[in-house]
């Protein structure tokens, strides 16, 4: 989760032997990552400059980098670059490094910065020294270029001092930058600094994604580059505490640890009966207390779950009241439309002497569990044909919005007293009327609010939502544009909802594309159609029929073999509100 890079600047005195040796310790002691400063004396400063010729003498040639750089590779860690002009961005890329860094003095040199961005591997931009706008344009440029920058803090005043490091401005750039950069630290204090070790830990609390750290085999021989410099085995104790803090800040921060799952499952109280209740009494509050109890399989329901409720069995005191117990409205939501890319007019075109939304009709009304259907189409001249179809199947049409699906499922309930809803896109037309119970039953014992069944046969399958989260989604969803793609919705915040995956049985559980989208779609379910009917189960045909056909028939896969599903957009933004997420 973080990463520790080992800086070698000019640690190395120069010498090539001296580099390698650095490479072997610093690897052995943990590092994530070893980077080197690839500089030219001609591209870094004038001729005239007074350090020129120390540089001058400090800088490796090509034929050094072409050994140095592969040998760090080659003991299995990142090797990162600080490049000081554009001869050496292509020293560093020609040698294979995975990354290279931007000095803040280069980034008035947005041709180097576009270049860096342009070529494979991460990007750093070091903001000490920076002013806001400089930093501001290279990360444009950078993200602009499809990638994720990252910036680091920290600047090198041989050493720093713990009061010059500023610390307070890592919060200002993930407050500007976090959706789009990581935020790293490089550490510049003394090397013989007790807080040498322990600042970059408290860095990561801050924030920080990545901890620069500049490394020396040994400081008490002051070369260059000695001051802010750990010896490996200061390096190696640092790491350690790195470690340690990644373990304590945990990888999910939305989602709960094993530990604390089985905490919650013996603190937690649930709802239960205050005294015995007959079938058929309504729930009233006083009717039902909170306890704790020595097993549930479950997570609790909420109040508002079971006030109102009439319950469907006995009902003992004590005994945790679940959504088994009581009664429960399910409506099945087909949601389709006669637009599309690939198979244009797909829902109204007959297949085995039927419609395939009629087809789809057919198999819901098989299902004792469903209360009511409701057909959801869009207010498109194009879906006139559909209504009629439905119509025709004696079901109920709601017609709304064509991009905000979730907004015409919630339109299709009105002010009607709905539990669950099971959603059914009109491309999946051999639905199993069998899984739809076992979802269901799956969903009420687990007291889930969505349930999938995605093990089935793409095109056999339903999801099941409780009409609480459609509802709870509808407010907190920051655009509701891209709810087509609704499953993504909810398992984009799985940590928020209580999500569940039904048990299908291991013979059903295939990969097969039987939904129906493309002419090659059409060409399979055609012949899977036909097949039944003149088997005399026209439409009452099952999973293990299915298996039945296809074991008899296996090269008929081959007709959408080569078919690719499409994939969610990726500008569909499925983030929730959380915190502070009322309008006001």
């Amino acid at each position: 989760m973080f990463e520790v890079i080992a800086e070698f600047a000019n640690a190395h005195q120069g010498k090539v032997e001296k580099a390698e040796e650095m490479v072997r310790r610093f690897s052995d002691v943990g590092a994530d990552a070893l980077k080197f400063q690839i500089y030219f004396a001609e591209e870094l400063l004038t001729i005239h400059h007074r350090r020129y010729e120390h540089f001058k003498k400090q800088a490796f040639n090509e034929e050094a980098w072409a050994r140095l750089l592969p040998l760090a590779k080659h003991h299995s860690v990142n090797v990162y670059c600080d490049v000081f002009g554009h001869k050496a961005l292509e020293i560093a890329v020609k040698y294979g490094a995975d990354g290279v860094k931007l000095h803040a003095s280069d980034l008035g040199d947005l041709t180097l910065v576009a270049k860096a961005a342009s070529l494979p591997g991460k990007v750093f931009l070091s903001a000490g020294g920076a002013l806001i706008r400089e930093l501001d344009e290279a990360v444009e440029l950078v993200v602009a270029a499809g990638k994720r920058p990252v910036i680091m803090h920290g600047f090198q005043a041989y050493p720093t001092r713990l009061e010059d490091t500023g610390l307070a401005r890592m919060d200002w750039l993930i407050d500007m930058y976090g959706a789009n950069c990581d935020i790293g630290f490089a550490d510049h204090i003394a090397g013989d600094d007790p807080f040498a070790l322990c600042l970059p830990v408290h860095a990561l609390g801050r924030g920080a994604k990545v901890i620069e750290k500049h490394v020396t085999l040994d400081r008490s021989e002051k070369g260059v580059d000695y001051y802010s410099s750990l010896e490996p085995d200061e390096f190696k104790q640092m790491m350690m505490w790195v470690r340690s803090c990644e373990a304590a800040v945990g990888a999910t921060p939305t989602s709960l640890s094993d530990a604390e799952l089985h905490y919650r499952s013996t603190v937690k109280k649930h709802w239960v009966a205050a005294r015995d209740f007959p079938v058929g009494h309504t729930l009233r509050p006083g009717d039902i207390v909170m306890k704790r109890v020595e097993q549930s399989p479950s997570d609790p329901l909420r109040e508002t779950q079971l006030i109102g409720r009439k319950i469907v069995c006995e009902v003992k005191k004590d005994e945790i009241v679940t959504r088994e117990q009581i009664e429960t409205i399910i409506w099945a939501l087909p949601v389709a439309r006669s637009k599309s890319s690939r198979l244009p007019g797909k829902a109204s075109l007959k297949i085995a002497g039927e419609t395939a939304l009629g087809h789809l009709f057919r198999r819901l009304k098989q299902s004792d569990l469903v209360d009511k259907i409701v057909f959801c189409t869009t207010e498109d001249r194009s879906d006139d044909e559909l209504v009629e179809i439905a119509s025709a199947h004696g079901v109920d049409v709601y017609r709304g919005e064509t991009d905000n699906v979730l907004k015409r499922m919630l339109g299709a309930l009105g002010s009607s007293q709905v539990d669950i809803v099971l959603r059914v896109t009109g491309d999946d037309i051999l639905v199993d009327p069998d899984y739809i119970g076992l979802g269901v039953k799956s969903h009420l014992s687990q007291n889930a609010e969505y349930t999938d069944l995605k093990s089935l046969p793409s095109g056999t399958e339903v999801e099941i939502f409780d009409v609480e989260l459609l509802k709870d989604l509808s407010v907190r969803a920051e655009d509701l544009e891209g709810t087509e793609y609704l499953t993504n919705y909810v398992t984009d915040n799985s940590s928020f909802y209580k999500l569940n995956s039904a048990e299908v049985k291991a013979d059903h559980q295939r990969d097969w594309r039987l939904t129906l989208d493309t002419e090659e779609d059409l060409a399979l379910l055609t012949k899977v159609l036909e097949y039944m009917k003149e088997n005399g189960k026209a439409f009452t045909y099952r999973m293990d029929d299915l298996v039945d056909f296809f074991a008899a028939f296996p090269s008929a896969l081959q007709l959408n073999g080569d078919v690719r599903q499409r994939s969610k957009p990726i500008r569909v933004n499925t983030k929730v509100r959380l915190a502070g997420w009322k309008e006001t």
